[in-house]
């Protein structure tokens, strides 16, 4: 008659062990079940932000070209000045910043100004985006200006060495270069969970949060043909 107890209280003892067990395994394995799921939230809104950083600049790079046409042809001989480029930068940087107003604007470094300006007083913000502008047609003076406070985590955006208003352009069926405007963009983001050297199970570790986001893109001024010339 005591059999059945003995075998009862081994069968208790042997469940008792086995959710043990599982909750030990789930102990290990939560971890990286998190570490999985939110880096694969991460890398959609990566993917986002990088889509919207490409758009912002070839749109901005666009525009300025277009415009660019249009002084030309206003202007004697085609030849532009000071202010000319000072509104080609304006209304591209103006472009740019619109369309990155769906990013979430983080704040910038300390010491650090902004391109973007409010819509009270033109006043730089202290957000991100940081982006940058240049005319390349062999003449723009202000080349590259607005990245000179770039921080150092925008290597692109260096305007010490990498800003150029030469112009290496062509089009095929031109005899000259065509000139082109270059806008370069700068966007922090930042991770759902900022965390280093986080350690997992099986020696496992990883880091992630801020993530510097870069983008180039330029866009050919129109050539229009005409019989004065190969360009109007």
């Amino acid at each position: 008659m005591r059999q059945p107890k003995r075998s009862s209280s081994r069968l208790r003892l042997l469940r008792s062990a086995l959710r043990g067990q599982s909750l030990v395994e789930f102990a290990l394995v939560l971890p990286m079940l998190l570490v999985l799921l939110f880096g694969v939230a991460d890398f959609g809104r990566i993917f986002q932000a990088g889509i919207s950083l490409e758009a912002a600049a070839r749109n901005a790079a666009e525009i300025a070209a277009q415009e660019y046409v249009q002084l030309t042809r206003n202007r004697s001989g085609g030849v532009l000045d000071a202010a000319d480029y000072n509104r080609l930068h304006e209304i591209a940087i103006e472009a740019l910043c619109g369309e990155s107003e769906i990013l979430p604007q983080n704040a910038l470094p300390v010491g650090v100004t902004g391109t973007c300006q409010d819509d009270v007083g033109g006043v730089p913000t202290d957000v991100w985006p940081i982006g940058a502008v240049c005319v390349h047609d062999g003449t723009d003076p202000i080349c590259g200006d607005e990245a000179a406070t770039a921080p150092a985590t925008c290597p692109r955006m260096d305007n010490s060495a990498t800003w150029d208003p030469a112009n290496t352009g062509a089009a095929p069926g031109v005899s000259v270069p065509l000139p082109y405007v270059e806008v370069r963009i700068c966007y922090q983001f930042t991770t759902l969970f900022n965390v280093t050297e986080l350690d997992l199970p099986f020696n496992w570790s990883v880091s992630f949060g801020t993530i510097y986001l870069e983008r180039d893109r330029t866009f050919t001024v129109a050539c229009y043909q005409s019989a004065a010339g190969p360009c109007i």
